[in-house]
């Protein structure tokens, strides 16, 4: 006999997609610190949210930002000696910061983005051999997640929120181009996207 498939809609009462995020202790010796965490109501993050997080100074929290692209002229060895370096200086950002975000923002003509998925999950992994994974949040900040698959395997390789702000800012460019509704204004654009990702991911 098995169980039948969880249903989101019937089981919408014990279904949640929030989440909180940043340094967990140790859940057998209870303290204050178990709660001194960041509660997120969904893993897809907006720009503004973004920037929010990088900045944030509240109850001594930190953030470090590793950019995630290379150098086009440096090759397929740039590639593998740049993932290497994302990696330490995650681990070393881990020491100091309760949020690391991991960006393609950089990419350009002449500098290439890795992987998000191929990043975040050396660097997911790196962090745990070094003791260092439940000190941080990893946040994905990148233009390659644009539909559910893509954000559910950015959350199941490690991810603790993602910001696709490609695709916000392609939503915003059409609408000023007249091709969406142009009364919808940003937040709403966001909050559109991110429903229609929670329903997604909830199935």
């Amino acid at each position: 006999v098995t169980n039948p498939p969880i249903d989101p809609f019937r089981e919408k009462v014990v279904m949640s997609l929030h989440c909180p995020i940043g340094p967990e202790s140790n859940i057998l010796q209870p303290s204050p610190k178990q709660v001194h965490r960041l509660w997120l109501r969904n893993p897809v993050i907006s720009i503004p949210d973004l920037d929010v997080l990088k900045q944030v100074s509240h109850r001594q929290w930190s953030a470090h930002c590793i950019d995630i692209t290379y150098p086009a002229s440096e090759g397929a060895q740039g590639y593998l000696t740049k993932l290497q370096a994302i990696c330490e200086e995650a681990e070393a950002a881990a020491a100091t910061n309760q949020i690391v975000v991991l960006s393609d923002r950089k990419a350009s003509q002449d500098r290439v983005p890795i992987s998000s998925l191929l990043a975040l999950g050396a660097t997911h992994h790196h962090l745990i051999e070094t003791r260092s994974r439940m000190k941080v949040a990893l946040v994905v900040e990148t233009a390659e997640a644009r539909e559910v698959h893509h954000v559910c395997v950015l959350l199941g390789y490690g991810a603790d929120a993602i910001c696709p702000y490609l695709a916000l800012e392609l939503a915003s460019s059409l609408r000023d181009q007249g091709i969406l509704d142009t009364t919808l204004t940003d937040e709403l654009i966001f909050q559109n996207y991110a429903q229609a990702m929670s329903t997604g991911i909830s199935k």
